[in-house]
């Protein structure tokens, strides 16, 4: 019996985004859709879209107009819409965008085949959205990686239940939702019998992680009972909420086995003065404070943060703070953005909006800053003897990450040796840095 019809993904935005998409995907092939990689030889498309600031908005309305010129000609027999962008704006696109057949929210990702099978069928163009709450997954979804099979996301929570002025995605992603432990300790176990050597923890807010569950289990003692997975090598921490790391947490990880000493914590500011529009409960003294905490209780630590400049009332005296701490706390990772007016933010709402050219003024010095920590911590890495886990492989060279490199995020290593191949954990010899990156040759598995 063949296929229904041949479905191709695009998706956009960030590692949960990624999660949604490989659990859709796992979903229509479990009901007889076939996947194809490449658009050209798909009979349908689906766009899972984010919407998290201007320029995610920007980039998912391009893609959909792209795939939507293909729907008008005919050579596609049917467009879905997912995720942020349609839970966010779903009757309005539907207004505007004719060629798509149907918009699909966050809590509704489960019901991906039988609304592709009514859009098929000409039963349905619709709009699938439910206010205040995001489908998540479990061990039991079926789920189809899209990335690297030696690495892989887990999302330990979904939405959030935090006040930030700036953000919209507690409006877009719904009330906080943890996963029972038991479902995460099985899906990990799966995913190492799958030969997945690392595990990346995402959510919106991981330090939440069980205060909504029986018995509040947390952070800290999922991360113990996680460590104990044969078969993981690394597993990482994403997305810990400053004001609630706790030194329980803090031992969990120093004392971690497979848990990597990272942690990426997005501070977003250090001036009080910001700090308190942006509604984060905290302060730049208690920043510091953290990053203090954090360094000296997780021996090799790196330490990943993100900074929002241009936010609403930011002088250029709270500015040169901001540079100052970055300056002082040497980030080994560092994300930087400039403030995006979101609709149904407080922040929207706030007087004093900084004009865009000096926000990318700021942003530019910003990360001019970072570059030159950075540059100096790479070269610093020169004639040093590593562990690396290779992504990619070719004949005599290979794409491969430190411990201390999230996927995607922070840069890589060129490693030089024959042999490799993806999932490899690899000795090195690191030789040197070709621009964010470094290079090296390899020793031995």
């Amino acid at each position: 019996m063949g296929s229904k019809a041949t479905v191709h993904f695009r998706s956009l935005g960030c590692p949960k985004n990624q999660l949604d998409t490989e659990v859709m995907l796992g979903s229509l092939a479990l009901e007889g859709y076939a996947i194809a990689e490449r658009l050209e030889d798909a009979d349908v498309a689906v766009v899972n879209t984010c919407s998290f600031i201007e320029s995610a908005r920007e980039e998912s309305i391009e893609a959909i107009l792209e795939v939507a010129d293909l729907r008008r000609e005919g050579r596609l027999r049917g467009l879905v819409v997912t995720g942020c962008l349609p839970q966010r704006y779903g009757a309005e696109l539907a207004r505007e965008l004719p060629e798509v057949d149907a918009f699909v929210g966050t809590g509704r990702f489960q019901e991906i085949a039988p609304i592709l099978d009514a859009a098929l069928a000409g039963r349905s163009r619709g709009v699938y959205v439910d206010a205040g709450r995001t489908h998540l997954y479990d061990e039991r979804d079926p789920r189809i990686p899209i990335g690297p099979r030696h690495s892989a996301y887990v999302k330990i929570a979904e939405g959030c239940n935090r006040p930030c002025s700036f953000c919209a995605i507690p409006g877009i992603r719904g009330r906080f939702q943890s996963r029972d432990p038991e479902s995460l300790l099985a899906e990990a176990r799966q995913l190492a019998e799958a030969g997945v050597r690392e595990i990346n923890l995402v959510a919106q807010d991981s330090t939440a992680y069980g205060w909504d569950l029986p018995g509040r289990p947390s952070l800290a003692e999922l991360l113990r009972r996680l460590d104990t997975v044969e078969g993981l090598d690394w597993i990482r921490l994403l997305y810990v909420y400053p004001t609630a790391v706790t030194d329980e947490l803090i031992e969990a990880i120093a004392g971690a086995k497979r848990v990597l000493p990272y942690v990426d914590v997005p501070l977003q500011h250090a001036s009080d003065a910001v700090l308190r529009a942006m509604k984060r409960g905290t302060s730049g003294a208690d920043q510091r404070r953290l990053v203090e905490r954090l360094r000296a209780g997780i021996p090799g630590l790196s330490l990943r943060t993100t900074l929002i400049v241009g936010f609403p009332g930011e002088t250029e005296e709270d500015f040169q703070e901001l540079c100052e701490f970055v300056r002082e706390t040497r980030f080994d990772h560092l994300g930087a953005f400039r403030y995006s007016d979101e609709e149904g933010t407080a922040a929207f709402e706030y007087p004093d909006k900084v004009p865009r050219e000096i926000a990318r003024d700021r942003h530019t010095k910003l990360i001019s800053i970072q570059a030159e920590i950075m540059r100096r911590r790479l070269h610093g890495r020169v004639g040093d003897e590593a562990v690396v886990l290779v992504d990619r492989a070719g004949e005599r060279t290979a794409s491969a990450r430190l411990a201390s490199q999230a996927p995607e995020i922070d840069g890589g290593i060129l490693v030089r040796g024959q042999g490799l191949q993806p999932g490899d954990m690899a000795r090195v010899w690191i030789t040197g840095v070709a621009g964010p990156d470094l290079e090296a040759d390899a020793l031995g598995r």
